[in-house]
Parts: structure tokens; sequence; C-alpha cells
């Protein structure tokens, strides 16, 4: 054995001049057959929505089946005494009937325009001359047959919860604001 030391090549790395491999980048155009799936889920969904508007919009719309009319301040008016009885707080009841109220009366007509037996609750919206709301009024008719009308005088009264500060006598005009319709199934 020698006392020299082996020889160590010099070992330096090589980095190769290699460029990265890249995936095509190319975009792929839409085959027929995608196009055609793309365009079905389309033509699906307009008809999925216009089916539902129709079913939920419906030809029969019940707010049609409602109509107001009228409407007037009625003061001083005593619902307490039947036609022609005279006021008396005399008597042995401990009810006051001279007691009067003032009132907002209008006249309602509904319709049942559908094809089965339904009842309906109405909300009619009272509102001054400025077109600002005052209150809120509710009518109904129950079991009205098909092509039966219900007509009766609906009215805004003591009650009534007004808005802003509003007397009945700020009442100009009169809206139905909502129509609820129950089919009935006898």
């Amino acid at each position: 054995m020698t006392g020299q030391m082996p020889q160590v090549p010099d070992v330096t790395p090589m980095i190769p001049d290699v460029t990265p491999h890249r995936p095509d980048v190319t975009p792929k155009r839409l085959g027929g057959r995608n196009a055609l799936v793309a365009l079905g889920v389309v033509a699906g969904l307009l008809v999925g929505a216009g089916v539902t508007w129709w079913a939920v919009a419906g030809e029969d719309d019940a707010m049609s089946h409602v109509a107001i009319s009228g409407g007037k301040l009625a003061k001083e008016r005593n619902d307490l005494l039947d036609e022609g009885e005279q006021c008396d707080d005399r008597d042995e009841f401990d009810y006051n009937d001279c007691d009067a109220s003032t009132t907002y009366s209008f006249d309602y007509e509904i319709t049942n325009k559908g094809g089965e037996p339904a009842n309906y609750t109405v909300i009619v919206n009272g509102f001054d001359d400025d077109g600002d709301f005052v209150g809120q009024a509710y009518v109904s008719s129950t079991h009205l047959e098909p092509g039966e009308t219900d007509s009766a005088e609906g009215d805004f009264d003591e009650y009534v919860e007004l808005a802003d500060k509003h007397t009945l006598a700020d009442i100009d005009s009169l809206r139905v604001a909502h129509v609820e319709r129950l089919p009935l199934a006898n």
C-alpha cells in the first residue's frame, strides 16, 4: 500500500438543458355531443321555469273574484239597537245601548269563478287622499259554490288599528290588497 490517497474525481452535478414538459394548453372546442347536451339542459330549465310560472300564476287569479265599491263614513251608527228601537239606558241590561260608533262602510262582492266550492278571505286597504295607508279591514265568505256570488257590507270600525294617527274620516279610497281562496273538497 502506498501512502497516497486514491484520487477522487471532481464531481460537480451537471444540470442538463432540458425544457420541462408542459401539457397541451390548446382549448378544446365543444364537440357536437357536448353542445347538444348543454342546449338540452338550457331548454329543460326554460321549460321548467315556464311550467312553474304557469302553475303558480295560473289563469284564475283570485283577486279577480272580488269587487269593492262605495265607501262612506257613517257617523253615530248604533248596531246594538234593532230597526226602529229607541235608545234607553234605563233598562235592566248592564250594557250601554245608547253608545254609537263611527264606521267607514263599503260594499263588497265575492264571486266564486273556480270549478269547486271555496272559502274566501279578503284584505281591503284604506288610503287617504294623498295615497298614504290608513288602515285594513277583513271580509270573508265561506262555502261559496262555483258561480255563486256573496254580496255584503264591510267596514272599518273602531277596532281597526289605524296608521300614523289617522282617523276613519281620512279614508278616501279602498283597494283589495290580498285574496286567499281555499278550494273545498265537498
